[in-house]
């Protein structure tokens, strides 16, 4: 039986089949139910609680929440976690969890999702570093519905953009909006080709660029938040168009 109750609560046993490298300091764990039974299908923007199965003290009955990063389905999980330093799970994740490895899994949750409301209105995700995970799902299930999606990426460089090729996929498939920024690119990196922009999404950029009548999404780090939330309320974008989830 796959189902296991814990102080009670039912955890369901995942097992790992996957385990693949994105980018520098970031892996994407996938997961299949211990007894291949099918899986609770998550709403774009919702994270997977769980914890480690082990006896070994510091880990055990230590939970987290990492976003569920893919298409939502009945088949699979996938979570992607960026490496921390001195971070506890991130840390036993990449270096000590293997394919065939067991974790204890709460049901999809969170209220970061696609509300009804913004249906039939532009649809404008930002993300900054891992924030990308939520978005990223929710790109994969609104791009099969509608056209009039903004994607907006901000990353330091090359070596740490997860995902690029995904989100290149999806929108030049569905010709969709997709820009970038790198706020500390590369030798290597050119603008025009590799990235769109050098720097920080900015007010000017938003007000050129972006629909203001749109919802929009959006996930990163506390000052990218922050500054992101101020600038478009600048611009005249109402509150209940806003919505997002902090990474911290």
């Amino acid at each position: 039986m796959s189902i296991v109750k814990r102080n009670g609560i039912n955890f369901r046993e995942l097992v790992l089949v996957d385990k693949i490298k994105e980018c520098d300091d970031i892996i994407s764990f996938y997961f299949k139910d211990k007894d291949n039974k099918a899986l609770t299908k998550h709403k774009p923007g919702q994270f997977l609680p769980f914890q480690i199965q082990t006896e070994e003290p510091k880990y055990k009955g230590v939970m987290r929440t990492y976003s569920l990063s893919m298409v939502p389905n009945e088949n699979m999980y996938r979570i992607s976690v960026k490496k921390i330093e001195n971070g506890l799970i991130s840390s036993y994740l990449h270096d000590n969890l293997e394919i065939g490895d067991i974790i204890e899994a709460m049901e999809p949750a969170g209220v970061f999702t696609i509300k009804e409301s913004s249906k039939n209105r532009p649809l404008v995700l930002i993300s900054a570093g891992i924030g990308i995970t939520p978005l990223l799902s929710m790109l994969y299930e609104e791009s099969k519905k509608r056209d009039n999606i903004y994607f907006v990426q901000a990353v330091q460089n090359s070596l740490i953009h997860p995902f690029k090729n995904d989100v290149l996929m999806i929108c030049k498939y569905k010709n969709l909006s997709n820009t970038v920024f790198y706020s500390n690119p590369l030798k290597d990196d050119k603008e025009g080709i590799d990235y769109d922009f050098t720097g920080r999404i900015n007010k000017e950029w938003i007000r050129n660029n972006l629909p203001l009548d749109g919802d929009f999404y959006f996930c990163g780090p506390p000052a990218f938040m922050k500054a992101l939330k101020s600038n478009l309320i600048d611009l005249g974008v109402k509150e209940e168009s806003i919505y997002y989830e902090l990474f911290s």
